[in-house]
């Protein structure tokens, strides 16, 4: 029986490992963009521009390549819509983490139910 409900809590606190993720993630966004604006050449600019697509998200590298105005405006674009993409995956993350520890802790109580069921004693 206490198999059934020390389940649950390890996968619980494995799943914690995963929180941060999304953060980490916006870290090493930000670090991309920020190499952007602190080249210290137009050809080092460019090349930091290019590996945005290899470095951030899809639209976050689009915003900067592609958008209108000067560049340290469509880097701050980008940077608010990467932000705003981070708070989603961590709301989504949390939701499928909160979600993963009840579906296994149901599981276990019922593992534990069926284990000392009515027919043993």
């Amino acid at each position: 029986m206490l198999t059934c409900f020390l389940l649950p809590g390890l996968i619980g606190t494995f799943a914690s490992f995963s929180i941060p993720a999304p953060v980490v993630d916006e870290q090493h966004q930000r670090g991309a963009l920020d190499a952007v604006l602190a080249a210290r050449s137009p050809a080092a600019q460019q090349i930091a521009i290019n590996n945005l697509p290899n470095a951030v998200d899809a639209d976050t590298a689009a915003i900067v390549m592609h958008g209108g105005g000067g560049l340290a405006a469509r880097v701050a674009a980008a940077k608010r819509n990467m932000r705003a993409e981070v708070l989603s995956q961590a709301r989504d993350e949390a939701y499928r983490i909160r979600l993963m520890v009840i579906t296994m802790t149901v599981l276990g109580a019922l593992l534990g139910v069926t284990l000392l069921g009515p027919g043993r004693q």
